[in-house]
């Protein structure tokens, strides 16, 4: 008998983990490009030109209100760990560049259908929604399509399977719901809002 495995993150956090990795690692370029339009708006007396903001901020909580979605009924805020936290925000500031990612996670004794039907619909509030589930046709063609050229696909936003992926918006602002079903009276669900500037 092999070992059980704790619950890993869904894919599609995993995936928006690595993004604002990602991120952080261009501060240094942002910074550089900075430098010089600071110094290029320098007068000749030494006066500085523009400023700029830049920071960091992480909250151990997202608010389903900026996220702009609802709370499902009944629900309970999940861990997948003693030391986990059920909902981060994370947001990253440096002059016209920013990075904001919201992620709150939930647990539900109801059936993955009727839940997946609850976001599908509250999705639907800000757009057309996509289904980016694993072997979906959207998640199949993202892995033949340039970003570029699919800013209403789900670029790496598929799921493993068995998970449910829902996506809505375009490009780099987007409200996504993945949803797994970990034991036979209980899913695991986690709502996304991921926002960038400048990028």
């Amino acid at each position: 008998m092999t070992p059980r495995q704790q619950n890993r993150p869904f894919s599609a956090i995993r995936a928006l983990s690595a993004v604002g990795l990602g991120l952080a690692l261009l501060l240094p370029a942002g910074a550089q490009a900075a430098d010089a339009a600071f110094a290029a708006n320098a007068t000749d007396n030494g006066a500085a030109g523009k400023s700029f903001m830049a920071g960091i901020k992480v909250q151990e909580q997202a608010k389903l209100q900026e996220i702009g979605l609802p709370a499902y009924p009944g629900a309970v805020a999940q861990q997948d760990d003693k030391d986990d936290k059920p909902g981060v925000t994370v947001g990253l500031s440096f002059g016209p560049f920013a990075f904001k990612l919201l992620v709150s996670k939930f647990a539900s004794a109801d059936g993955i259908d009727k839940i997946s039907d609850f976001y599908r619909a509250a999705l639907s509030q800000h757009g057309p929604v996509l289904d980016c589930s694993h072997g979906s046709p959207a998640a199949l063609a993202a892995k033949t399509e340039k970003k570029k050229d699919a800013p209403h696909g789900c670029a790496e936003i598929s799921g493993d399977p068995g998970e449910r992926v829902y996506k809505t918006g375009a490009g780099k602002s987007f409200r996504l719901v993945s949803l797994k079903q970990v034991s036979a009276t209980e899913v695991h669900f986690q709502m996304v809002r991921m926002e960038l500037r400048g990028f």
